[in-house]
């Protein structure tokens, strides 16, 4: 038979059978043209039909046996990233963060397969056949076990706390990660292909093509091929950007962003798909949390700036800003709250806007409230009780139904409202925090962010409206703050590291060059040296979740010390140094702990319905001090170490609190979110304040010596002064090169007062990311 280049084979006389066939082909060919999505079955219908009468088939062929897996030719699809990691599968490299990571062949290949089924369980089976041929001989589980511990090793993740490789027991493993690759561009002309020899050969190729054409052809009429949700970057820019938001008609974006770094945060606004952003706010302030009008035109946001901070309206390409409201937020509640939780709505007729306020100054929680943009009045819509605060309120598609976050207790919660006032249902209750929701289009679900209290470990989830069990979606790894318009999806992927920091103090008041001293990919922070200086305690999300670790006062011998697979964390050192005190979340509430220091089980010590926080020894061992807010506000309690009644210490106001050598006065912060540090003599008395410019939020940044306090001051730029008790003088010492992280453990100085460890964030990173096809 001859051979042609393209076309069909050319005959004196063909056959009904084969112009039937061209007819169909023909027919399938002007549909196609008209649906774009088809053109794609069309090309893989002649490609499917290359392949089965071809001896010579050069098409790639994942061998999966009856899972056969096609690998495109596209070199698009060579390169697929995920996280920080690229794989390339034409070289068989795999990189992170440009530096190529040491994997051999036999992980990589188990690594190709699960990245292209993405979310899909790939068999053992299947692996076995993929890595070995039928007549190899081997150990199949050792040898499998073997490569799956490489690849999670290269990957730095383990079987117990995956983050891209799943095990499903008995059947086989799942890729769980955020896989991004570019979209596939379809052969402007498909390759020639051989044909058989044998006229009934032929004829049987097309006849099981012609049933091929009309399976392909009905499915279309009835239902549409199934699309995939895509994940593109869409704002890479260096430097910290939050509360992205997509306009109405989707083709927008507007988000935060800091300009590459610095403390000021702008509006900017870019169509979806280009690479510039307009800058709508130029001025001085902290502007967050744009949101759009219904007819896209306008965009409101909150801005802190101080006496002009509130809610303003400014055209969506800039102009003319207008303050629609005064609140009462703060530039520290900023740093801790608003970079996660979202402040704003605008229903959908336009006519209000959802915020999340403080009701007074005198009220510590954050209340719901919506303004009317005729009238200016505003109505209170929730009114949690004191612990509690709400955030992120999100109007339903609809606009007859308000979603929010509750922060309860050291928990945090999804609710929903009527718009119109009346009862709350919770939807959801969790031990990690919610960064931020979004309604489905349809109404039927709310996507929301899970992550630690400073992003990491963050991930995409969906629940339904009628409640039940939350749904972790394919894509949003170490994703927060979502927001979506039709059948597309943005959010800020940020990566978060704590890195505990080493200087030798030459005297009180001068140190030596800064040392990364305990450092991970992940979080390390809240030290402590044992009483005789040998060890360190800290807590640290290198296994998954935050726990408490130990190693040599060298960095040395690390060991995971606590196992909850929870948040666990701030360990205090008995007097003896044989036992640790620290809180978990694993009860529930928070609560306080104390193990065995060389290991074992932990023993709970409160039971309270409570927040019991942050513990620490007396100096002679018999008592643990601990905040709690069981009498409405934070305050200084301690218990017998051995367990049994609580007694308050403070009483106005107190956290995180310590013994001066002596054991003769008792230090503390004022609060979580209250500045200062004062003490009061553990014997009974009069409480003092001895520092003032230790700014709120910083509670776990300063450390008693026997003449005096070493903290974190950040009056002009951070930097760790000494604030001699006798003399009332203050030195600083060293500067601290970024911005410490709120709300965490950070400063301890040894025994002989010869070391002194400091928790500094490393520079942030976070982009935003576009999800296509989104359902």
């Amino acid at each position: 038979m001859k051979r042609i280049t393209s076309g069909w084979p050319t005959r004196r006389q063909p056959s009904k059978k084969v112009e039937s066939l061209t007819r169909w082909l023909e027919a399938f060919e002007e549909v196609c043209r008209l649906d774009k999505n088809k053109d794609q079955d069309l090309i893989l219908l002649r490609t499917s039909y290359r392949m089965t009468r071809s001896r010579n088939c050069s098409r790639k062929v994942l061998n999966f046996g009856p899972e056969e897996v096609p690998v495109s030719a596209n070199p698009l699809f060579r390169i697929i990233r995920f996280s920080t990691f690229e794989v390339n599968l034409h070289t068989g490299e795999l990189r992170q963060r440009g530096q190529k990571v040491k994997l051999q062949e036999q992980p990589f290949q188990v690594l190709a397969a699960l990245l292209e089924r993405p979310g899909e369980v790939v068999t053992r089976e299947a692996l076995r056949r993929k890595l070995w041929p039928a007549d190899t001989f081997v150990d199949f589980d050792h040898g499998l076990n073997a490569a799956i511990k490489r690849l999670r090793d290269a990957l730095g993740e383990s079987a117990e706390t995956p983050i891209f490789v799943e095990t499903l027991a008995r059947r086989g493993y799942r890729f769980i990660g955020n896989v991004e690759m570019p979209a596939a561009t379809p052969s402007a002309q498909p390759r020639p292909w051989h044909w058989l020899s044998t006229r009934n050969a032929v004829l049987g190729g097309l006849t099981a093509c012609t049933l091929a054409v009309s399976f392909l052809y009905y499915s279309h009429s009835f239902k549409s091929k199934p699309v995939h949700p895509v994940v593109i970057p869409v704002v890479t820019n260096v430097g910290e950007k939050f509360s992205p938001s997509l306009s109405p008609d989707g083709q927008h974006l507007a988000f935060a962003w800091n300009g590459g770094a610095g403390p000021h945060f702008s509006l900017y606004v870019k169509l979806v798909g280009t690479g510039e952003a307009l800058r709508v706010t130029k001025g001085a302030s902290i502007d967050f949390n744009p949101v759009w009008s219904p007819d896209g035109r306008y965009i409101a946001f909150g801005r802190i700036l101080k006496g002009e901070t509130g809610i303003y309206i400014i055209p969506a390409l800039g102009g003319a800003e207008r303050r629609v409201r005064k609140t009462l937020w703060e530039e520290q509640e900023f740093y801790e709250v608003f970079w996660c939780l979202g402040r704003l709505s605008w229903s959908p007729d336009g006519k209000l806007l959802a915020f999340s306020d403080h009701a007074s100054r005198n009220e510590h929680a954050s209340s719901i409230f919506l303004l009317s943009l005729d009238s200016l009045e505003v109505r209170r819509l929730t009114s949690p009780l004191f612990s509690s605060s709400d955030f992120s309120p999100a109007f339903s598609p609809d606009g007859q139904t308000i979603a929010f976050n509750r922060s309860s207790q050291e928990v945090q919660s999804i609710y929903t409202v009527p718009a119109s006032g009346g009862e709350e249902q919770r939807l959801f209750w969790g031990v990690t925090y919610n960064w931020g929701l979004a309604w489905t289009p349809d109404g039927r679900d709310i996507v929301f962010a899970k992550a630690g209290w400073v992003g990491d470990a963050g991930w995409l989830w969906k629940i339904s409206l009628r409640g039940g069990e939350p749904e972790r979606l394919q894509f949003g790894q170490e994703g927060v703050e979502p927001s979506i318009r039709g059948n597309r999806l943005v959010y800020v992927r940020q990566t978060t590291n704590l890195n505990i920091w080493r200087r030798k103090l030459n005297s009180l008041f001068s140190a030596s060059p800064p040392d990364r001293f305990i450092s991970s990919t992940r979080m390390d922070s809240g030290p402590q040296f044992s009483p005789d200086g040998n060890k360190i305690a800290f807590e640290s999300t290198r296994s998954g979740a935050y726990e408490v670790w130990m190693c040599q006062s060298d960095g040395s011998g690390l060991i995971q010390l606590t196992h909850f697979n929870c948040v666990a964390g701030t360990p205090r050192w008995s007097p003896d140094g044989q036992r640790i005190a620290f809180d978990s979340l694993a009860a529930g509430n928070a609560d306080i702990f104390v193990m065995d220091s060389q290991g074992g089980s932990p023993r709970r010590l409160t039971t309270e319905p409570s927040s019991d926080n942050v513990p620490s020894w007396s100096r002679d061992g018999r008592w643990i001090y601990f905040a709690s807010d069981r009498a409405g506000r934070w305050e200084v309690w301690k218990m017998p170490s051995a367990g049994g009644p609580a007694v308050q210490v403070t009483r106005h106001g107190g956290f995180a609190a310590f013994e001066s050598p002596d054991g003769r006065f008792l230090y503390y912060a004022k609060g979580r979110t209250l500045p200062g540090l004062w003490r009061i003599p553990t014997n009974g008395g009069e409480e003092i304040e001895l520092i003032s410019s230790l700014e709120a939020g910083y509670w776990g940044n300063w450390a008693v010596v026997e003449n005096g306090i070493y903290y974190l001051d950040m009056t002009a730029k951070p930097g760790i002064v000494f604030f001699n008790i006798t003399t009332r003088r203050t030195t600083r010492v060293f500067d601290v090169g970024n911005r410490p992280v709120l709300e965490a453990p950070g400063l301890a100085v040894s025994p002989s007062n010869g070391t002194i460890l400091y928790t500094q964030r490393e520079a942030p990173n976070s982009d935003i990311l576009l999800v296509e096809n989104f359902r």
